[in-house]
């Protein structure tokens, strides 16, 4: 490949980590406890051959049940 460094990069676990590094970005990352339940929802309807137009609503509803158990 013409003109590259390197054949691939990895930039880390971006605002997702236990470091604090772009924590100020964290709120937009969905770092949240509930996001790998919503990441497996997701990937199961879709394997499913469905399509989840919106996850707020599941998000709202998961950390409610979360923080509220």
């Amino acid at each position: 490949m013409a003109n590259e460094i390197y054949s691939s990069s990895w930039w880390g676990d971006g605002p997702c980590n236990d470091v604090g590094w772009g924590i100020i970005y964290k709120q937009y990352a969905n770092c949240g406890p509930v996001q790998p339940i919503i990441d497996a929802f997701v990937i199961r309807v879709e394997a499913d051959g469905g399509t989840v137009e919106s996850t707020a609503c599941l998000e709202t509803d998961l950390t409610y049940l979360t923080e509220n158990p």
